[in-house]
């Protein structure tokens, strides 16, 4: 009887996962075609003159977006080395670097240098999933990481990616990483920098560079170290970034907000009304979320005065 019974289940089991499986399959084409920018991208405002006066930005969250373009080369080439080798090679899903990964898993005396999941999976999982780890949601990772890789090149794939990730102290993607700690554009930064910053989102509890400097300075030499066993950089190149010494600069804005400010978000919640369509209460969310430049005519000098 109990054998039976266990055997009931398994067939139930089996049965149930395959009904997930083809649902995963079914709907994968319609989630990726959400959107994969999330909220929480600041506004910036400007006065007369183009000088910023403000950001907005929704509490606990502080995002940049950045075209790949003017993402550094060696930034999107830490990203591969560290994380997904054959990024360019696979379609979502890399067997071969999973092998990869556990065999480097034990040479390196078992110390994690790349995860298994590619980062079209890694991307999936931040988008549209949790980090809950059970076997239903690995099944839709991969599918949807497939799906996605359809419907997005792999350029694409590396900003969105690079965008989301993130980066601890409520930073997400590497251009607002870099304005929070080191007060610079990530196109301002040495090969060094880059890498202090892409050793981040492994874990930004424990690679905090706020807290933890040393451990994120060990991880920036794993990453340095990649780069240099694929052929990315040289020894020389290599040897200089290693050595190189991270002087952190936190960024804390000096804004003040003042009347004209409080004049600036409503006007420019009202125009969004009027372009959108969409009530008062949703457009002033979007002011805070959406990443919107903010161009006012009016001069902060004379404006101060007057007050």
């Amino acid at each position: 009887t109990l054998l039976v019974l266990i055997i009931a289940l398994g067939v139930a089991g089996l049965c149930g996962g395959i009904g997930i499986i083809k649902g995963v399959m079914e709907n994968a084409p319609d989630i990726t075609s959400a959107s994969v920018l999330p909220r929480g991208y600041k506004s910036v405002v400007y006065d007369a003159d183009g000088n910023k006066t403000a950001e907005l930005v929704a509490e606990g969250t502080n995002r940049t977006y950045v075209k790949l373009d003017n993402i550094p080369k060696h930034v999107q080439e830490a990203f591969i080395a560290i994380e997904d080798e054959r990024f360019y090679d696979h379609n979502g899903i890399d067997i071969q670097g999973m092998v990869r990964a556990g065999v480097k898993f034990v040479v390196s005396g078992f110390r994690t240098t790349q995860g298994a999941s590619t980062i079209t999976q890694q991307l999936v999982r931040n988008i549209y999933l949790t980090h809950t780890i059970r076997w239903e949601r690995k099944v839709e990772e991969i599918f949807i990481a497939h799906a996605m890789e359809r419907e997005y090149s792999k350029d694409e794939l590396l900003e969105f990616y690079i965008n989301n990730i993130y980066f601890s102290n409520g930073c997400y993607g590497i251009e607002a990483a870099s304005q929070k700690y080191f007060s610079r554009s990530v196109s301002d930064l040495d090969l060094s920098e880059t890498a202090f910053l892409c050793a981040i989102p492994n874990n930004p509890s424990i690679y905090d560079p706020l807290t933890h400097a040393d451990k994120t300075i060990e991880r920036r030499n794993l990453i340095l170290q990649n780069m240099l066993d694929d052929g990315i950089i040289n020894e020389q190149q290599y040897t200089d970034a290693v050595n190189e010494k991270i002087t952190l600069n936190p960024y804390s804005p000096s804004y003040t907000r003042t009347w004209a400010h409080t004049y600036i978000y409503e006007c420019a919640t009202r125009a969004l009304m009027g372009v959108t369509g969409k009530d008062y209460d949703t457009c002033h969310d979007m002011l805070y979320n959406n990443g919107y430049k903010v161009y006012t005519s009016i001069d902060m000098e004379a404006q101060e005065l007057l007050q």
